[in-house]
């Protein structure tokens, strides 16, 4: 049985480390033996409470080790995201693993920013090893820079949305609810206090990274959502999963989320940033009638089929098996 060894910094319930977790269910589910390594595990960690992360969770099948205790065979597949964690895993290879044995899943369109991380993750990206871009926005930012002889592959962003579903119909609501997340910008907050006195709205926000149920709770409870994300993204999780919920969804353009986003027709584009824009968004959508509100929810149902964890799981088996193939 081939092994992967995952590697995380973290176990914050944030949309990387999700991702990573995906990919190592992914592995455990083809058939591979998966060893998740990383910082210790705390007791109560949200991560493993969500159902699909249970298998991976301590005690069960898959053995933990922290990074200093890890050392990969030829055979082994290392899959790793952030990118400093090439630093830790390099050091750890046995002589003779062949590059491509090293998967590199990149999720962010700042990989190509010379100013994130002081240019170590655009310089990763000339190094040789296997690849999976998220999003095609994400390869075409990266693609300049991308070692041209490394196996690359796009398997699109799949994502267990069904888990914040709610289905709704018709207009808003007088108040209409409006929610968001403060962890990456407060612009939210200015947009709250900018209409403050507004019968038309009622807020509610979320101030620091939480766990899965929080979020559902807010989203299920929002009528509309203010995405209020990183300038730059290679998918904005919280976007989709409000889509999912029925919220109608107020973004700025972050690059990523052009992979679900299709603004004007299931998401309502602003400028980043822009308080003011946000505030004549929300005027806008309390002042439509019923029938454009619900035409934007359900073209907003319409894009989740696109981004499905079964479809992930299928390519990511297709692509370990043309790793599986190359010389060795």
């Amino acid at each position: 049985m081939t092994r992967l060894y995952a590697l995380t910094p973290t176990w914050k319930p944030v949309g990387g480390v999700i991702k990573i977790l995906d990919y190592s269910r992914h592995a455990l589910d083809l058939g591979y033996e998966v060893i998740l390594v990383g910082p210790p595990i705390e007791p109560g960690i949200p991560l493993f409470e969500i159902e699909r992360f249970q298998p991976l969770a301590p005690g069960g099948s898959v053995d933990h080790l922290e990074p200093s205790r890890f050392g990969a065979e030829p055979d082994d597949f290392v899959f790793f995201s952030w990118p400093t964690d090439y630093e830790t895993l390099v050091h750890r290879l046995t002589p003779g693993t062949v590059h491509e044995r090293v998967i590199h899943i990149v999720q962010n369109v700042r990989h190509a920013n010379p100013s994130w991380i002081g240019g170590y993750a655009l310089r990763l990206l000339t190094r040789p090893m296997a690849r999976i871009m998220v999003a095609e926005e994400v390869l075409e930012a990266c693609l300049p820079w991308l070692n041209r002889g490394s196996p690359t592959e796009v398997i699109p962003e799949g994502h267990d949305w069904a888990y914040f579903s709610r289905q709704r119909q018709g207009g808003l609501e007088t108040p209409a609810k409006v929610g968001f997340t403060t962890w990456k910008s407060v612009v939210g907050l200015e947009v709250a206090a900018a209409l403050a006195h507004d019968p038309r709205f009622e807020f509610r926000s979320i101030g620091e990274t939480v766990g899965w149920k929080e979020l559902r709770e807010l989203y299920h409870w929002a009528d509309i959502f203010l995405a209020c994300p990183n300038q730059e993204e290679g998918f904005y999780l919280p976007g989709l999963e409000a889509l999912a919920a029925g919220a109608l969804l107020v973004t700025p353009d972050v690059g990523g989320n052009r992979a679900y986003c299709r603004f004007g027709e299931n998401s309502v584009l602003v400028e980043y940033e822009s308080a003011p824009d946000y505030v004549a968004a929300l005027i806008r959508l309390a002042e439509s009638p019923p029938e454009p509100v619900d035409a934007m929810r359900q073209a907003g149902y319409g894009v989740l089929s696109e981004h499905t964890l079964d479809e992930e799981k299928r390519r990511f088996g297709e692509f370990l098996d043309k790793l599986h193939n190359l010389p060795h």
